[in-house]
């Protein structure tokens, strides 16, 4: 009788406690966003609104900094205030300047976003044979205590 009535009030507080799946959208802090694979590369590329135009952005790992270009941002590198390199990644050259962005990704939205933007991007869409506006990098990413990559559903997952 003990071990029946233990079960069962370890089986309710468990009920009580464990979460439903049904979040208000106030306290969602799940994402799934829809990726594209090239299929020159096998680059995972995700749609994003940058300062109210859609782009095609390459979500890049390895890169230090989210990088755009001057197209999407509507600023013109050349008379920005120049920026050092990224300290890794991207492996991009060309003139590039800081520069304030809202990026918008699915419901997710960063207003004024301090961003790296360079005129580099015109090879990289040249070599992937679709018009690539930037990419997304680690300082955006690591926002997020989860980032999956579910190539089985074709989303990119990210959890705060």
């Amino acid at each position: 009788m003990k071990h029946r009535t233990l079960a069962f009030l370890l089986t309710s507080l468990i009920a009580a406690v464990a979460p439903t799946g049904n979040l208000p959208a106030a306290e969602a802090t799940n994402f799934a966003v829809p990726f594209e694979l090239n299929g020159q590369f096998g680059a995972i590329l995700i749609q994003a609104q940058v300062n109210g135009r859609t782009g095609l952005l390459l979500v890049d790992t390895g890169s230090s900094h989210t990088v755009l270009s001057p197209d999407i941002v509507g600023v013109n590198p050349l008379f920005s205030p120049r920026a050092s390199a990224p300290v890794k990644g991207s492996a991009l050259t060309g003139v590039a300047a800081w520069a304030r962005a809202t990026i918008e990704i699915g419901t997710m939205r960063w207003p004024d976003r301090r961003v790296l933007v360079t005129d580099g991007f015109r090879e990289i869409s040249k070599n992937m044979r679709e018009k690539v506006d930037g990419l997304i990098g680690e300082d955006l990413l690591k926002e997020f205590t989860l980032v999956v990559i579910d190539f089985r559903n074709r989303r990119l997952v990210l959890d705060r």
